[in-house]
């Protein structure tokens, strides 16, 4: 009989993130199909539900967490808690907890590799190359050596892009969410937004989606950008003003854009922004590589069972710490 039921909002979880959990003594219970909060909170009034391991972007509500009097912990497998009423968790002491560094090394490529594709026109001229242009005399591509990086955000991830954006040659600049916390050796620490979107080629967003950040790249911060500047997108749709940010792609004040994420998604195939210029989207797939997927469900996996068998909490994974706090 299995000590623990820990509930995954997902159809699949990485085999070794599995034999974690069943060390423990726990079952894991898979959902396949669409995740609501209903559907959420159905499946823990029908057993005692100890953990949420939450694969993808679940509601997890206040009402969902108060209607579960055996939850102990839930834990994201990857870093994105906006879905959660995470004040609604630390009244009820229930840690909330993300995957450490797991996919930062698989974003922070994505995030590179944007910008590259970017700058050299990749997209445009492969399908240019295949309708039959031949660009070779009169094409002028952007390296990005010299080249100044601001980033939004200074977590994991974005301290992965700074590690490679610097071998890569360019200079690079960030803005966290405390003043004095920019690791010199990896970033110039920007004084402001403002300058940071004044001086920055690039600006790439690694922040996470609070009400003070939703929407912080609107039209006014667009215009304050570089002439000629792009902008990346891996973090939450929500950051940006998508009718600002396809105005400046259709007037050419933004060379370009990457967005691995959208402020609906999956998106309808009208969505104004996905008729802009000079823009590729991917459908929020930077953590989606085969070594990330298994690092997360280990994490996320190692977080319960942690929490669960009262071990060692590693409490850099704890978004609120006061839940761990004794009454």
């Amino acid at each position: 009989m299995s000590v623990f039921r820990v509930l995954v909002t997902g159809d699949n979880l990485a085999p070794a993130a599995v034999s974690i959990l069943k060390d423990i003594g726990a079952e894991v219970v898979l959902m396949p199909g669409t995740i609501t909060p209903e559907r959420i909170a159905a499946e823990m009034a029908g057993a005692p539900t100890q953990a949420v391991l939450m694969r993808g972007n679940p509601v997890i509500s206040a009402d969902v967490i108060a209607g579960n009097p055996h939850l102990r912990v839930i834990a994201k497998h990857g870093a994105g808690i906006d879905s959660v009423d995470v004040e609604a968790a630390t009244r009820r002491r229930v840690p909330v907890m993300v995957a450490g560094d797991a996919n930062a090394p698989a974003v922070a490529e994505h995030t590179i590799a944007l910008i590259l594709a970017l700058g050299r026109d990749i997209v445009s001229l492969d399908a240019r190359t295949r309708a039959g242009a031949w660009e070779r005399p009169t094409y002028r591509g952007r390296e990005v050596r010299g080249r100044t990086l601001g980033l939004i955000g200074f977590g994991r991830i974005a301290r992965h892009v700074a590690r490679t954006a610097t071998a890569l040659g360019m200079t690079v600049m960030a803005l966290g969410r405390d003043k004095g916390r920019i690791d010199p050796a990896l970033a110039r620490e920007a004084k402001d937004l403002d300058e940071l979107l004044a001086v920055s080629d690039i600006v790439s967003l690694h922040a996470p989606l609070t009400e003070a950040t939703r929407g912080i790249i609107n039209a006014e911060r667009i215009a304050a950008m570089k002439p000629g500047a792009i902008l990346i997108n891996t973090a939450r749709g929500a950051l940006v003003d998508e009718d600002a940010l396809r105005a400046a792609l259709e007037s050419g004040h933004l060379a370009g854009a990457g967005l691995d994420t959208l402020a609906e998604e999956p998106p309808a195939k009208d969505r104004p922004i996905l008729q802009a210029p000079n823009l590729i989207v991917t459908p929020h797939i930077s953590a989606q590589t085969g070594a990330a997927i298994t690092r997360m469900g280990v994490e996320a996996a190692r977080n319960i069972a942690a929490v669960l068998t009262q071990g060692d909490i590693d409490r850099a994974n704890v978004v609120n710490p006061a839940a761990l706090d004794p009454p």
